[in-house]
């Protein structure tokens, strides 16, 4: 039902104007229709929550200049109504005393009949020098425990020596593989965090005519070897976390009308799949509504508001050729979604798509159509190469920012591409015809960036679009309708670090950003929209195999100004150990150098989801959600791979053991979105993404049911 966007349902002290000037519009209008004789129309208000409401915030300010400059983006209209639901939903107000009740996995839908090898796990960069043999390339993974990963899929490039040329990873692991000339025993299993890199059996290529193999005899000692007979040893290998590698991707979430009750035809929740498409195939789009139901039998009581077994899936497209990796944006009307397809041959392109009404949309994850030629479907796709001259073609495994305007005719999107080839660079593109119909996106100003770039975040008070780059840095470019050009901040971080979207809190012109290595520690820094100064704190040690920490979110008295506030943050802990920090503020609301507390939420190496706050004004409670890919250390439920706990932190820091509140998710999970706090069942909830074996999964959030 209505998601929370950014900062949930919290009853401002200083929002009494803004309600009061609301209430007396819908009273006015009300007034007109009654003496023009007619009924008033009931005009529906749509909401969409997606990954940007995790990364533009709007805390309550008790400065009333404060406020003005934001109501012009719809954003803050979706923040406002859905913090406060005492003032436009009567059924908020009939709900007192509700008893708090534990959590059940709704549903799960498949995302892939067979996991993808893109997208949801760490990728790697690596070069080599192994006698006059010279190359590098890049490895996507999955997690197999103990320090391991598997190379799903990858490229090498050797650029002297022997057997020059481009190859691709010959799938096979983590048990023993023999090639297919029958010259090689392989298993394609890489350790990230040790020495050698990898084993003796390695990493299988195969072009044209050779195989290579390259395999780890001892510590820093190499061979590169094919199939004719050539070898040769020697060092370095060097292996390193791809910045942006294995982004974190949200669910999307629609609600048709957030002044009405649930409705389980039309609102629906939608998801990128990072999969190579296929017609009757494989799908890289999938939505689906009857989302507020129950998956099996028995149905256990009370009933689910929709009567359904579980969800119906309201569409399956296979839309271009490549993966879809990063987060989908909805239009304010629910009509279209805005995403990035992103090709195996380094080319990407944002798609504009009109969901289809007519004919057949798709079945299932397994049985896509194309939009607009299977089934006598009506959806319509228009897409636009990314690209800066037609020439230079870059991928993009990040998410679009749609700046909504208020009727979706001016709407335009940010997003950035990006390249690992002479370390590393990307552009950031302006598109224009977003949400304006039919029309097909264009590309209205491209910036080259000279390092690899995060997703972008817009203010629309400054009108700045910020990022993190592979340089460690904070950079913006404001969008004036004049020139536009890159302002790259200071060195923050200056390790190896990969590249996440920034978060900025509006109201307070402050940007904060994680970078999961500075040379000594993870961190987040703090700093003003000008960049004239910063903050950091460490919040772990860096890693060589995971990506984290993810962004952070902020507790109900941030988002108020009544109580503490804190930011909470999953860090990396000792070495690749996920670790819950609090950080403190102090009275100008400058971030503080040093974490309050911190708790393990895991008992080995594993990585974690983004922490995602929720605030349930009916039981006074305060939440974080948080999911972790393995040794989970809540037991209850959660068992001890991975999971997703709900932490309660009304009064504080939580306490996180083995009786935590749990859920299994497989490999953990994509970031979490969160439902609103209805009674009606099944209507209160989290959505989020199983990592291993790739399902979409509903549970009943906790407290609510």
């Amino acid at each position: 039902m209505r998601s929370r966007i950014a900062a949930d349902r919290r009853r401002s002290v200083t929002s009494e104007s803004a309600t009061k000037s609301m209430a007396l519009g819908f009273v006015l209008a009300l007034t007109a229709h009654a003496l023009a004789g007619q009924p008033a129309p009931h005009e529906p208000n749509g909401m969409v929550s997606d990954w940007t409401h995790h990364h533009v915030l709007y805390p309550d300010s008790k400065d009333a200049a404060a406020t003005p400059p934001m109501q012009g983006d719809p954003r803050w209209t979706h923040n406002w109504y859905l913090r406060h639901p005492e003032a436009w939903w009567p059924e908020h107000r009939r709900r007192r005393g509700l008893v708090e009740q534990g959590r059940r996995r709704d549903w799960s839908v498949p995302l892939a009949a067979i996991p993808s090898v893109y997208g949801f796990q760490p990728s790697f960069n690596y070069t080599f020098s192994i006698g006059p043999d010279v190359g590098s390339g890049t490895l996507n993974t999955t997690n197999i425990g103990g320090g391991a990963f598997l190379a799903t899929a990858g490229t090498l490039t050797v650029t002297a020596g022997n057997d020059m040329g481009s190859y691709t990873l010959y799938p096979g692991g983590p048990g023993v593989s023999l090639s297919p000339s029958g010259f090689f025993q392989y298993n394609n299993v890489v350790y990230p965090g040790a020495n050698p890199l990898l084993d003796i059996d390695g990493l299988l290529f195969a072009g044209a005519v050779p195989e290579i193999n390259i395999w780890g005899n001892s510590a820093n000692n190499y061979t590169f070897e094919d199939n004719t007979g050539y070898n040769n040893s020697g060092s370095p290998f060097t292996l390193t976390l791809t910045p942006g590698g294995g982004q974190v991707t949200f669910p999307a979430k629609y609600v048709f009308d957030v002044t009405a009750a649930p409705n389980c035809a039309r609102d629906f929740v939608v998801f990128g799949i990072p999969s190579n498409p296929a017609s009757g195939g494989q799908a890289n789009l999938i939505g689906v509504n009857n989302l507020y139901s129950y998956q099996g039998t028995p149905v256990p009581p009370p009933a689910p508001f929709c009567a359904t077994n579980g969800p119906t899936v309201l569409f399956a497209y296979a839309s271009g050729t490549g993966q879809v990796p990063g987060a989908v944006a909805i239009s304010q009307n629910g009509t279209q979604i805005a995403y990035v397809e992103n090709l195996d041959t380094g080319s990407s392109y944002f798609h504009v798509l009109t969901l289809g009404t007519t004919g057949t949309n798709g079945t299932s994850t397994a049985a896509a159509v194309v939009p607009g030629a299977i089934g006598g479907n009506n959806a319509v796709d228009k897409r636009v190469l990314l690209s800066p001259n037609g020439a230079i073609n870059q991928s993009s495994t990040n998410s679009a920012f749609v700046v909504y305007t208020p009727n979706d005719a001016a709407d335009v999107a940010y997003v950035t591409t990006t390249t690992t080839a002479a370390n590393g660079s990307g552009y950031l593109y302006k598109i224009g015809n977003v949400f304006s119909g039919s029309t097909t996106p264009i590309i209205v100003w491209s910036l080259a960036i000279n390092a690899i770039p995060s997703s972008p975040v817009y203010d629309s008070v400054s009108n700045k679009i910020f990022f993190t780059d592979g340089k460690g840095r904070i950079d913006y470019v404001i969008d004036t309708g004049v020139a536009p050009a890159v302002v790259y901040s200071a060195v923050l971080a200056n390790g190896n670090t990969a590249t996440y979207p920034v978060v900025i809190d509006s109201t307070n012109q402050r940007v904060y950003a994680s970078f999961n290595s500075n040379g000594a520690n993870a961190v987040i820094v703090q700093a003003p929209l000008t960049m004239a100064s910063s903050v950091s704190v460490p919040v772990g040690s860096p890693s060589a195999s995971f990506t984290g920490p993810y962004e952070p979110d902020f507790n109900n008295a941030f988002y108020t100004g009544i109580g503490t506030p804190l930011m909470y943050v999953a860090g990396t802990g000792t070495g690749a150990l996920p670790t819950l920090y609090s950080v403190g503020f102090n009275g100008s609301g400058v971030m503080n150098n040093a974490v309050t507390s911190s708790t393990a939420l895991t008992t080995g190496a594993a990585d974690s989801s983004p922490v995602t706050e929720y605030y349930n004004p009916l039981l006074l409670k305060d939440y974080l959600f948080v999911g972790v890919t393995d040794h989970c250390v809540a037991t209850t439920g959660g068992g001890t791979a991975g999971c997703v706990m709900s932490l309660e932190i009304t009064s504080g820091f939580p306490t996180v053991n083995a009786s935590t509140t749990a859920i299994a998710a497989a490999g953990g999970t994509s970031g979490i979105v969160v439902d609103n706090d209805s009674s009606l069942t099944e209507a209160a909830s989290i959505y989020y993404a199983t990592k291993t074996g790739q399902t979409l999964v509903k549970v009943t959030q906790t407290g609510l049911n």
